[in-house]
């Protein structure tokens, strides 16, 4: 994208308030927010994804800021709990260091907006310590993927569907 499609991004995130002190860094508009859905400070990234279009839709991307950071609290809670849900069955028979409530220890900690969709990332110290959770959600705020991430960033296990996330659990265990 060029430099002039960047401004332009960081200009109307600047004029709309969303985030504060939104800064340009490696191709993308970075700055905080809260989301009061969540009761939580976050970090946001608007990524225009700038190898893939010249000109990107800036008013895709606001209105995916928006629609993230003014989601009502019953509908992060149903994020917040399909997540849980999800990861507690993938992870039944594994030995958990230390039980907790997944729902409550589930942290959201960064934002990246596409255009098309937004990716959450999350903290669970006491089931996760070393770990990252990702969860992609589609432009209705539906998930769409869930990826658990080692936190040192040197293997990342996507998988497609809960079955492919059991599968490769099983496959582990057998190992």
């Amino acid at each position: 994208m060029e430099r002039s499609a960047l401004d332009a991004l960081l200009a109307r995130i600047s004029d709309s308030g969303l985030l504060d002190d939104p800064v340009v860094e490696n191709g993308v508009v970075q700055g905080r927010a809260i989301l009061d859905a969540a009761g939580a400070a976050v970090t946001v990234n608007v990524d225009p994804e700038s190898e893939d279009d010249a000109d990107p839709d800036l008013d895709a991307l606001i209105d995916g800021v928006t629609r993230i950071l003014s989601v009502n609290e019953s509908s992060w809670r149903a994020v917040i709990d399909a997540v849980a849900e999800d990861l507690e069955e993938a992870v039944a028979d594994e030995e958990i260091i230390e039980q907790t409530d997944l729902r409550a220890e589930l942290e959201v900690t960064s934002i990246v907006v596409f255009a098309d969709a937004v990716l959450l990332g999350f903290d669970a110290p006491k089931q996760f310590p070393d770990s990252r959770i990702v969860v992609q959600l589609d432009d209705e705020l539906e998930i769409a993927n869930i990826e658990v991430t080692d936190r040192d960033g040197a293997e990342t296990v996507d998988f497609d569907s809960l079955d492919d996330l059991l599968d490769h659990i099983s496959d582990a265990d057998e190992r």
